[in-house]
């Protein structure tokens, strides 16, 4: 864990990566609640690695996984951004790639063909690469097709330096619990390492083929990765049921909660192909929950637990009351720092797949600067000793008027459900 911290900023990188990275990983811990990456152990040392990832999220999707891999990791974006010399320069020094469309207007073959040289390069000397082979980002929890640049590259390489490359293709799966806000999990799920040698002798004699088969491989393991949500035409309700709908375990952990989603989803699949008309009409159900959960602005968890005892609400209640002044010094400390990429974010940026990575990478900058502020003017009214004893203070009321929030939101919904429930029952009674 020390290494991860302060291990990279010895390391022969640019130092804007050391600075990106010290970013992200801060990002990381403070913007998600929980994150878990399950078979990290089983990718190599010393070989090539190209990462297959779905792409769910813009940005936010390669920064966490290279801020959970403590060597350069490169990646490839769209070419446009690189129009600029000077954004160039500082886009390669974070090793990012340009991958050229016909929209760009030049000579895609010829361009692109750079960067898969690159590619190769950084491939022989046991880099790593980070591809999005399904060609695009959307937030749905949905495997679309797969490009086949991925195979191309690994193959490509090979090619290149006659075979004599030792690399491995790492199928790696993400999952959001929240795509677009703080306090959600997230979790890294990487595949065995598909050895890419196994496809020489079949692309040294039929290359297409090889490409092709390869291709699917890397499909067929990536889709056992994710949450796969395949019905379209039903996805929001599925959304609801598999991530709003409470899950039975009480475990903390991320893993457990998303191999839970995806048995449920395999159920709901069963029953879709067992009984159409049964799953159909569970969708219109499901429907009409969302629309009455959002209606009276309650949670559906409250509707699987038995109704919490007045005393229980009533020590909640004088919890809040008494720690509001807690509360509202952190707010007033804080607040701008907070809520400054919030409004920045939804105000400026229109696509909302960015939303997640740049509140990630603003907060960290923003909370550092607005502290190191705080505390240089609060040391320099009250001199320096209080000013040491002051910026603590920062941080913790920071933390504690967050949870303070998440409480007071979750007794708020016990009290608008107890309201329901006892309406309910004075409508019983006068029937």
């Amino acid at each position: 864990m020390k290494e991860f911290w302060i291990g990279y900023w010895f390391k022969p990188w640019y130092l804007l990566y050391k600075i990106g990275y010290a970013i992200v990983i801060t990002g990381i811990r403070s913007y998600f609640k929980n994150h878990q990456y399950d078979g990290k152990k089983s990718i190599p040392a010393n070989t090539g690695i190209l990462y297959a990832v779905n792409h769910q999220n813009a940005f936010l999707d390669p920064i966490v996984i290279a801020g959970k891999t403590k060597e350069p990791t490169y990646f490839l974006t769209r070419a446009d951004i690189f129009k600029k010399p000077l954004v160039a320069k500082l886009l390669s020094m974070i090793y990012m790639l340009p991958i050229y469309r016909q929209r760009d207007g030049v000579d895609t073959i010829k361009m692109n063909q750079k960067t898969f040289d690159t590619c190769y390069d950084v491939l022989k000397q046991n880099g790593n690469i980070i591809i999005f082979p399904e060609g695009n980002h959307h937030y749905k929890k949905s495997l679309r097709p797969l490009k086949k640049g991925v195979a191309r590259i690994a193959l490509g390489a090979a090619e290149k330096y006659n075979y004599d490359i030792n690399l491995k293709i790492v199928p790696l799966g993400i999952d959001y619990e929240d795509h677009f806000r703080m306090n959600g999990s997230l979790y890294l799920n990487a595949a065995k390492p598909i050895d890419v040698s196994d496809y020489f002798e079949n692309f040294k004699s039929n290359p297409s083929e090889a490409v092709n088969k390869l291709s699917e491989h890397v499909y067929s393991k990536l889709s056992d990765l994710i949450i796969n949500i395949k019905d379209d035409d039903h996805y929001d309700q599925l959304y609801y049921l598999l991530h709003r709908v409470p899950l039975s375990t009480n475990e903390n952990s991320v893993k457990l909660k998303f191999d839970e989603r995806k048995k449920r989803l395999k159920k709901l699949e069963k029953l879709q192909a067992e009984n159409k008309s049964l799953y159909t009409n569970f969708m219109v159900v499901t429907e009409k929950l969302k629309h009455e959960m959002k209606k009276h602005r309650i949670r559906p968890y409250l509707l699987h637990k038995s109704r919490d005892s007045v005393l229980k609400l009533i020590t909640y209640t004088l919890v809040l009351l008494c720690s509001f002044p807690i509360h509202l010094i952190g707010l007033l400390l804080n607040y701008l720092p907070y809520k400054i990429p919030v409004w920045f974010v939804n105000k400026n940026v229109k696509d909302k797949h960015f939303h997640g990575s740049l509140k990630m990478a603003m907060g960290p900058v923003l909370f550092f600067i607005y502290w190191a502020t705080a505390t240089i003017l609060f040391s320099v009214v009250f001199g320096w000793k209080y000013g040491l004893l002051f910026l603590p203070t920062l941080p913790f009321t920071a933390l504690f008027s967050f949870r303070y929030w998440i409480l007071f939101t979750k007794v708020k919904g016990m009290y608008a459900y107890r309201k329901i429930m006892m309406n309910c029952m004075k409508s019983k009674e006068n029937i």
